[in-house]
């Protein structure tokens, strides 16, 4: 488990409800993390824009876990450590230099939390 102080790019009003998305995400709890995600869509930090980026990111891994598909990058991309630091890297390049939404800046951040979660709890998934 990660520390809930530090770690995520998120809000700290959501940081409690978006790491136990991810811990019940893991554990394959899908149920309990839609009860997560649905708290995580109450809370209000950010813009509406952002926060609906995120979000969607978040239902979209979901979705992708839940489902087992192949062709998601979720379940096809190797989740090592060097891999994830290359991910990482790669969604924080794009929050810098090629997004201008709001929107996919919300989108992108969500996946560079699941790959900071990963990293910091030693979980590839």
């Amino acid at each position: 488990r990660i520390s809930r102080k530090r770690g995520l790019m998120a809000s700290k009003k959501a940081r409690d409800d978006i790491i136990t998305f991810f811990d019940n995400l893991e554990e394959r709890k899908f149920k309990d993390a839609s009860r997560a995600l649905q708290a995580i869509r109450k809370k209000k930090y950010g813009d509406a824009e952002f926060t609906e980026g995120y979000v969607k990111a978040l239902q979209g891994i979901l979705l992708s876990a839940r489902t087992g598909d192949e062709r998601d990058f979720l379940n096809r991309a190797p989740f090592d450590p060097k891999a994830m630091r290359k991910y990482k890297k790669e969604f924080s390049d794009f929050v810098k230099n090629g997004v201008r939404s709001t929107f996919d800046v919300g989108f992108f951040l969500a996946w560079s939390d699941l790959l900071q979660y990963r990293r910091d709890t030693g979980k590839k998934g």
